[in-house]
């Protein structure tokens, strides 16, 4: 069976009209971040060197419009030429509680710029449940057929937050699994990868968060020096400001 590329314009058009319409009652946050190393589900996409990022999001009722910009990242496939250029990433969607559990459901696009991969644009899907001080999220992220994901992507995630009591701690846990294009292993369809990762985090005056995550998948580390280097395990360093 065959897929028609999808039309990520006409994708991206109509989630940001969904999403800010109306704005009269629009709330507008932001940070920027630091991170000694750009991962992308478990694989490096900075070739392990730092990166800034700066984020904002625009909210109204239950609907959400956002960007987010890397100052570096490599392209998500490691057989193709190395090539550092900055990243934008595109959101919009809906999100809305109902008792203790929170779904959501939109679009993101990952584009490059100065020309560095075609664009690659994904479903995603989630449901959070609050327990306490502890949050638990699942869901899933779906790349329909295209030049940048030949053969469709798919990559499931169970994500699992809890603060500490009386302590401005927050420990984090993430594992995935993927299967499709966009996994970092061999070319073409039918790839499967698993990723996981642990860190924890503290809250500083207030807007102020330093993290610490060690970040690991079971792609094997052999290949070129590159391909190796970023599939490899390792811990990641993070500061950042939220406004």
């Amino acid at each position: 069976m065959t897929h028609r590329p999808i039309d990520l314009h006409r994708l991206i058009a109509a989630a940001l009209i969904a999403a800010t319409a109306p704005v009269a009652a629009a709330d507008l946050s932001g940070s920027a971040e630091v991170v000694s190393d750009y991962r992308f589900r478990g694989l490096s996409l900075s070739d392990r060197q730092p990166v800034a990022e700066g984020s904002i999001e625009l909210t109204t009722g239950p609907w959400f419009a956002g960007a987010e910009a890397l100052s570096a990242s490599r392209v998500r496939s490691p057989y193709r030429p190395t090539r550092i250029d900055a990243e934008v990433d595109v959101s919009a969607g809906w999100s809305r509680s109902f008792g203790l559990l929170t779904p959501t459901a939109g679009a993101i696009a990952y584009l490059h710029p100065g020309g560095g991969e075609p664009a690659i644009g994904e479903l995603f899907a989630s449901v959070a449940g609050a327990l306490g001080p502890a949050t638990l999220t699942v869901g899933g992220n779906y790349a329909i057929a295209q030049v940048a994901a030949r053969g469709g992507n798919l990559y499931l995630f169970a994500h699992a937050a809890a603060g500490i009591p009386r302590t401005p701690l927050t420990v984090r846990a993430t594992v995935g699994r993927e299967r499709g294009a966009l996994t970092g292993g061999a070319i073409g369809v039918g790839t499967t990868k698993l990723d996981y990762s642990v860190g924890v985090e503290a809250r500083v005056l207030r807007i102020v968060t330093l993290g610490l995550e060690y970040i690991a998948n079971d792609l094997p580390t052999v290949g070129p020096g590159r391909l190796q280097a970023n599939r490899a395990n390792g811990i990641v360093l993070r500061a950042r400001v939220s406004f």
